[in-house]
């Protein structure tokens, strides 16, 4: 038997308190450059002419829009809807340089 002032005992530190912040946005510390890099391109198809296969982008924010509904059938058809938007802030980009691949038996090799 223990008093009812004892039987609410304090849970685990994750229910009681639950941390403050993502993890997605660890570690915490200055950024090592200050342009973003690209990480993966997409395959390349041998049919296209040259092509820019990279742009880079940061998400600045996110707002809402306003817009007509141009689905038959749905019940919004010909109507407003309101709808969450990504902000991109694309900044001016300046080709440096090119490229050129040859085809050898070991694999692509870069022209010099």
């Amino acid at each position: 038997f223990f008093p009812l002032s004892r039987s609410r005992t304090m849970s685990h530190r994750k229910f009681e308190a639950p941390r403050h912040g993502s993890l997605g946005f660890l570690p915490k510390k200055r950024a090592r450059r200050v342009t973003g890099k690209i990480k993966t391109f997409p395959k390349d198809d041998a049919s296209k002419p040259a092509h820019l296969t990279g742009f880079v982008g940061y998400k600045a924010g996110m707002t809402h829009i306003l817009r007509d509904v141009d689905k038959p059938g749905s019940k919004l058809h010909k109507k407003e809807s309101c709808e969450a938007v990504t902000l991109i802030e694309t900044p001016p980009m300046i080709v440096v340089g090119i490229v050129g691949y040859a085809k050898t038996s070991t694999g692509l090799r870069a022209y010099n």
